[in-house]
């Protein structure tokens, strides 16, 4: 069965229930609830909600709205059946290489590296090939190497950190070569130190380039793929936008981030009512030999090597000319990456300590790695025997945690920071924190919400001190972080919840939005982590609290950017627990992740759902609770409600279109603001 079948079915479903819904509804007496659409008003939205709840009290649409509800389970499972087996059969017989003679394909960093590799080989297959990167010279070598073998190459010098070049890049590429049909975002750097040792200019540029970009050539590049209903993109992340990294906090929250941005605007174009042939792969390669790795070491180098560039272009090549969505190089690392993301964390970070593998701080002298030995036979099977042992051990105990949770840290000796405390789930979580008996730090923008949740908590008889502070401004913050430290103490828990999440399509997006949305949701995070982790360390306690959202687990709808910052969020704890978890000193430094659904907070303007009984809107004061609990009890990673971690755990397990096709069936997102 072809994907356009797959199509005529979902089709003919669509056909029935609508049918149906009108039929009954006219049966009842009551007007067909009008499908949900990017222009209703919030006063239209109210309306048919009340229509809605007249209607569940009538027996006879009760009854059809169950037997609609068995008919999309026994769809689901019947379609999810269809898939898994056509993804087994898809793992042996991969689907046919296109053709891409007649394309033209754009490749950022082109210069160099893989990208150069890419031109070349995209080039040797007939496609005519666009190479784009800040270095002109480089840039000209690839074009003139292409054009010496007889190939089609055209070279532009472009700063892909500058949104207004890249508009004016692709305008002239349209001009004078055609319109782009396969968009390559292959461009990046990698600093490789430690958080606290990155710069500001570092940071920013990593994500400048890394992620900001993407945004750039995605909104120049895909209207013209809408119009002609013909595109492909694909994304470089990197292995490092699947685990954490030490030394790669930056660059990991980038390559999560990337994952997110896919995963979203696939999302995105796949409820678009025009259906349009867009195409999105996203590549996970290994260290790849081309000088950004540095100083890379490996225990075993035969079953780790670094990857050749021609051997990673050839695969990515192959992975979008097969129009695969996902990619690792080596393959089995994706597989591999899946195995253990369902199994507890420390089964995976044993693994990751017996294979022994990563970067050296590039910043330190080139001493040899302690990890990096000849190892005989028999230190090896007792290092694996060591690692099962301990396997089973944390399975068990993971088995015995989810009967009986580990118990709850006591607070009132701890001084506790939260940003955006002065309003929602920042406000929530400052007033609890003071009644557990904490002393809270309130941090936000607005003064006058701030200083009403202070006064709040002192009339409780609670400790609370205001601070106000613009988190995208990082020297504001490591002045206020002097300020806390001179006038209230070492902060021991660090909450960072302030962000903000705009609701609209991405080429609605503008670039004021986008950058915003990251300087809060991530880049707020850097600074504050750079401002309050040194104490915590010199203490030696501490715990850091980020909020992800359902949004930093799978894409969805009208929420690209914000989806890359959740995502982000994910990839920066997870590189930062593991590189303090490595970290000589060991530290007793705390980290929690925090994946709430919608919370009714106001920041979800137009939320719907299916199923508001199983998935209604959270409470912020509930939401607040689940929150602190998670972290007095240590726990690494929490979502609100609980069984949505184990859900998505259990989905990745399943070809992607599985998971498509439970968000249809659930139903549930928000509506574009505009």
């Amino acid at each position: 069965m072809n994907m356009l079948q797959d199509d005529n079915i979902d089709n003919a479903i669509s056909v029935f229930r609508s049918d149906r819904q009108f039929i009954d509804n006219s049966n009842s007496g009551i007007p067909p609830r009008p499908p949900r659409n990017a222009t209703a008003t919030a006063t239209e939205d109210s309306s048919y909600t009340t229509n809605d709840r007249e209607s569940s009290s009538n027996p006879a649409v009760m009854a059809y709205n169950a037997v609609l509800v068995m008919f999309d389970v026994l769809v689901f499972f019947g379609k999810s059946i269809y898939i898994i087996i056509r993804g087994l059969i898809e793992m042996v017989m991969l689907p046919p290489a296109r053709d891409v003679s007649g394309d033209i394909v754009l490749i950022t960093g082109a210069g160099h590296g893989m990208g150069k590799n890419l031109s070349l080989q995209y080039a040797a297959l007939g496609t005519t090939v666009v190479c784009v990167d800040v270095n002109e010279k480089t840039n000209l070598e690839t074009v003139g190497a292409i054009k010496a073998k007889g190939g089609k190459a055209f070279g532009y010098t472009c700063d892909v950190t500058n949104r207004q070049q890249v508009l004016d890049t692709c305008k002239k590429i349209r001009d004078q070569v055609g319109i782009v049909s396969i968009l390559i975002n292959n461009a990046g750097i990698m600093p490789t130190h430690s958080l606290l040792q990155q710069t500001e200019t570092e940071i920013r540029k990593t994500f400048d380039i890394n992620v900001l970009a993407h945004f750039w050539f995605i909104q120049a590049l895909l209207p013209d793929m809408l119009k002609q209903n013909r595109g492909h993109i694909v994304v470089l992340s990197s292995i490092a936008g699947m685990i954490g990294f030490k030394y790669l906090v930056p660059y990991c929250g980038t390559k999560f981030a990337v994952r997110g941005i896919m995963e979203a605007l696939s999302e995105e174009l796949r409820a678009d009512p025009a259906k349009p042939k867009i195409k999105f792969t996203t590549i996970y390669p290994y260290m790849v030999d081309t000088g950004l790795c540095k100083r890379p070491y490996t225990r075993f180098p035969s079953l780790l090597k670094m990857v050749k560039p021609d051997d990673a272009a050839a695969a990515i090549i192959d992975a979008q000319r097969r129009g695969l969505i996902e990619a690792s190089i080596p393959k089995y690392l994706l597989y591999l990456n899946t195995w253990f993301r369902n199994l507890p964390l420390r089964v995976g970070q044993e693994f990751g300590d017996l294979l022994d593998t990563g970067l050296q701080s590039d910043l330190q002298n080139a001493t040899p790695n302690a990890g990096v030995k000849m190892y005989n036979l028999v230190i090896l099977i007792i290092d694996i025997v060591a690692m099962l042992v301990r396997w089973i051990f944390y399975a068990l105990e993971s088995l015995y945690r989810l009967v009986v949770p580990p118990a709850a840290d006591t607070v009132h000796t701890d001084i506790v920071l939260i940003t955006g405390a002065g309003h929602g789930m920042g406000r929530c979580m400052a007033l609890q924190y003071a009644q557990l008996g904490a002393t809270v730090v309130c941090v936000d923008i607005n003064e006058q919400l701030n200083t009403d949740t202070v006064t709040t908590i002192r009339q409780q008889r609670g400790n609370a001190f205001g601070f106000v502070c613009d988190v995208t401004n990082r020297q504001q913050i490591i002045d206020t972080a002097k300020q806390v430290q001179q006038q209230v103490g070492t902060v021991t828990i660090l909450v960072n919840n302030a962000g903000i999440m705009p609701t609209h399509p991405l080429l609605q997006q503008t670039e004021g939005e986008i950058r915003k949305t990251f300087e809060i949701n991530v880049m707020a995070h850097f600074w504050l982590l750079q401002s309050y982790l040194p104490g915590m360390i010199e203490k030696n306690r501490g715990h850091i609290v980020a909020m992800s959202s359902v949004a930093g687990l799978c894409g969805l709808n009208n929420l690209v950017p914000y989806c890359g910052s959740k995502f982000a969020v994910r990839g920066i704890m997870e590189a930062l627990a593991e590189e303090l978890r490595q970290d000589a000193r060991k530290p007793n430094i705390k980290f929690t992740t925090v994946y709430p659904y919608m919370v009714d907070t106001g920041l979800c303007k137009r939320p719907h759902m299916r199923f508001p009984n199983v998935m209604r809107l959270v409470k912020p004061e509930e939401a607040a609770a689940a929150i602190i609990d998670g972290q007095r009890r240590g726990l690494v990673d929490v979502s609100i409600p609980k069984y949505l971690l184990y859900l998505n755990t259990i989905i990745r397990v399943f070809p992607l279109k599985v998971g498509t096709l439970l968000r249809d069936f659930l139903d549930s997102g928000v509506e574009s603001d505009l």
